[in-house]
Parts: C-alpha cells; sequence; structure tokens
C-alpha cells in the first residue's frame, strides 16, 4: 500500500526555508491587483535615503518597531499600545510563516487596517523574508513590489520605510541602490530586544531594555521586537512602555521619531500594468542569465534564475546589526541550527554551507531510498512508491 510522509511543518515549500527545486513555494503567488513596479517613485521628505537608518533624531522617544507580522498575537499588541497611548511601526511580511497572503487571509486584513486607524505606521518587511543581499536584482524588486500590491490591496496605499530581513541588504549586492530606485528608506535599530531569541525566557529580554534604558547621556533609542513571539507581545511590551514613561518618554512611530511627517510614509499605487492574481510561479521569474548567490547553499552560480530563493544569507556584509533568524511556533532544524549559531554574533557562512547541504542531502537520500517524489504544490509530502 502507498504511503505519504507528511513533513513536519512544511520547510521544504514554505518561506522562509522553501527549498524551489524541489515545487512551488508559497510565496510564489503573486496578489491581485496592476504591479506597482513602474510607478513613479519620487524622494518624499528630508529622511535620508542613501543611508542605514539606525537611530532617532527626535529626543525623549523610543520607536517601536516590530517585525515579521501581522501574526496571531498583533491584535493583542494593538491592544496594549492603545491603553498606553503609544505608536508604533509595523515592518510587515506578505506571504511567510505559513499566514498566507496577508491581504487574502483574515484576520490580517483588518488589523492592518486597524494599525493606521489608530495612528499606526505600516512598513515592509519584504513579501517572504528572503535575505536581499542574495538574491538578484529582479527579485528583491518583487520582494518589494508584491508586498506593497498587497498592502495596497488593504489600506489603498503601500509604504516607503521597509527593514531588510536578517538585516541584510548589502552595498556590494546593489541592495542600496535597488532600495532608493524603490523609493525606500532603510530602517534598522540600535536597541535589539533579542525577544526573538528569548521566546521561553522573556526575563532576558526584560534585562536587556532595563540595562540600555538606563545608558546615561542616552535620549532615543530605535527598537525592535517581533509581534510574531507570544511573550514579547503579552509580556515584555507592557514591562517595557512602562520603563518608557518612567523616564517621562514616549513611544512612536519609526516615521515621527525621524521627524518625517506622515504624508511621506506611504505611496499611492498607479502607472503600473494590470496582474491578475494567480497560484502559479510569479513574475519573480528573470528572464536572463546572471551570476546570483544559490538560495539553499549560498553558493555563487552562473545560472537563469527562475524561482525565489530562500531566507538564508552568508552574513550581513554592511555596518548593520546581527542579523536573526525568523521564529515560528514550529521550528526547522535549520531554524534551530541558526538560533544557536546566533551567540556567536557574527557570519559563519562556511557553517551555514555545511548546515544547508546536509539538510538537502539527507531528504535526497531519503527519497531515493523509498523510491518515492516529492509533491510541493499543495501539501508538501513525499509519496512512496507502492
Amino acid at each position: 500500500m502507498s504511503q505519504r510522509a507528511v513533513l513536519l511543518g512544511c520547510p521544504y515549500c514554505t518561506d522562509p526555508d522553501c527549498q524551489f527545486r524541489f515545487g512551488t513555494c508559497d510565496s510564489s503567488y503573486t496578489p491581485a491587483g496592476p504591479t506597482t513596479l513602474n510607478d513613479p517613485r519620487p524622494l518624499l521628505g528630508k529622511v535620508t535615503y542613501d543611508n542605514d537608518i539606525y537611530d532617532c533624531t527626535k529626543a525623549n522617544v523610543v520607536a517601536l518597531t516590530y517585525d515579521d507580522g501581522p501574526y496571531l498575537y498583533t491584535d493583542q499588541l494593538l491592544d496594549v499600545l492603545k491603553a498606553y497611548g503609544f505608536k508604533a511601526t509595523f515592518f510587515m511580511t506578505g506571504n511567510n510563516l505559513h499566514k498566507g497572503p496577508i491581504d487574502e487571509t483574515e484576520p490580517y486584513p483588518t488589523i492592518i487596517k486597524r494599525m493606521v486607524a489608530e495612528g499606526h505606521q505600516v512598513a515592509s518587511h519584504t513579501w517572504s523574508h528572503y535575505s536581499l543581499s542574495n538574491i538578484t536584482s529582479d527579485m528583491r524588486k518583487q520582494q518589494m513590489v508584491k508586498n506593497e500590491r498587497a498592502i495596497a490591496n488593504i489600506i489603498g496605499k503601500y509604504p516607503t520605510y521597509m527593514r531588510p530581513p536578517y538585516s541584510q541588504c548589502s552595498q556590494q549586492s546593489g541592495c542600496w541602490a535597488d532600495m532608493k530606485a524603490l523609493g525606500y528608506h532603510r530602517v534598522y535599530f540600535d536597541l535589539d530586544t533579542q525577544d526573538y531569541l528569548n521566546p521561553n525566557s522573556i526575563q532576558n529580554s526584560k534585562d536587556i531594555v532595563t540595562q540600555i534604558l538606563g545608558t546615561p547621556g542616552a535620549n532615543d533609542y530605535l527598537s525592535i521586537q517581533h509581534d510574531i513571539v507570544q511573550q514579547s507581545v503579552a509580556n515584555l511590551s507592557s514591562y517595557y512602555f512602562d520603563a518608557i514613561k518612567a523616564k517621562g518618554w514616549k513611544g512612536v512611530t519609526a516615521g515621527e521619531c525621524l521627524g518625517d511627517a506622515p504624508d511621506n510614509w506611504y505611496r499611492t499605487p498607479g502607472n503600473g500594468s494590470t496582474t491578475t492574481s494567480s497560484s502559479t510561479t510569479s513574475s519573480t521569474t528573470s528572464s536572463t542569465t546572471s551570476t546570483t548567490t544559490s538560495p539553499t547553499t549560498s553558493e555563487t552560480t552562473t545560472s537563469t534564475t527562475s524561482s525565489p530563493t530562500t531566507a538564508s544569507g552568508t552574513g550581513n556584509t554592511t555596518s548593520s546589526p546581527t542579523s536573526k533568524p525568523s521564529t515560528t511556533t514550529s521550528k526547522s532544524g535549520w531554524q534551530r541550527a541558526q538560533e544557536r549559531l546566533q551567540p556567536l554574533q557574527k557570519p559563519v557562512p562556511e557553517v551555514e554551507h555545511l548546515l544547508r547541504d546536509v539538510q538537502e542531502l539527507l531528504l535526497e537520500l531519503w527519497v531515493w531510498r523509498i523510491g518515492g517524489t516529492i509533491n510541493c504544490q499543495n501539501k508538501c509530502s513525499v509519496a512512496e512508491k507502492k
């Protein structure tokens, strides 16, 4: 009798760990509506588009920013922010962590509309959390414009602020130039709560914010949390907000902490060619042969790029903060390995190469051993031959 071995957590077909060589990634889906790729991109306001942004220009504030949502706990976080009268910036992914496209999957459209209605800032963390330093220019642009389209489908506009996944958007890769061409501010942080490293020991993050907020002479911070981490939302945030209020400071958006008017935080879509929503491989496909970083091994190869790459990178080549793993409720072996490597506080490309190669080899050997095939079109399963 034929048996089917379902890959727990579907790590090979869902981003950020999708291995495209075995099938279609969930992020291959393209949001419905006109592409924003050809929209005019005037550089709005006075905030830099050339340099990475790490801190605020306004005093006595903490810019509260949350990555990777919207997620299961985001609505609860909005309640906490409302209770304190604080505002935040949400750097959102569009189709990541099994949550489905944000413009079509409830409750996310409702949550995002609430963010804007309550004065928070919506910003981009890309469509599916790939390392922007390790994919082609065409793929970088698709990671941004897909998220733009999905966000615009919800609120009628899309952001001018973005945060690179894993803090990876290097000048050498061309990412700086691409983000400026698309009219994005590249926003990092100077206070890392490390909530993603402490999902079950959030006291460590409390200790971090207590120590940093007590730094003599400091008068502002641009911080990072993750609304996909339950304890960061339910426990750390209120503790953090109390500490901010105790200093006589307030929690604000990244735009406000930089003195940027809200009108500059978004663009209205227009002048794009029309596309339709499709679950087949999207226009991420590159039609030219180029040198790029191999998505699953981080090796440099020359190939015709025809599909998305994984989020894994070979390290941050800019002076931005230490790169971070994506946190999920059910973590793959690769994600757990990344977390164990995180305390090294530096890129370790040789180890990343080895982990990727071993992971792929084990899967390929398993499939060869059972004489089966891999199907990632629907439920990402391995089918054993009769």
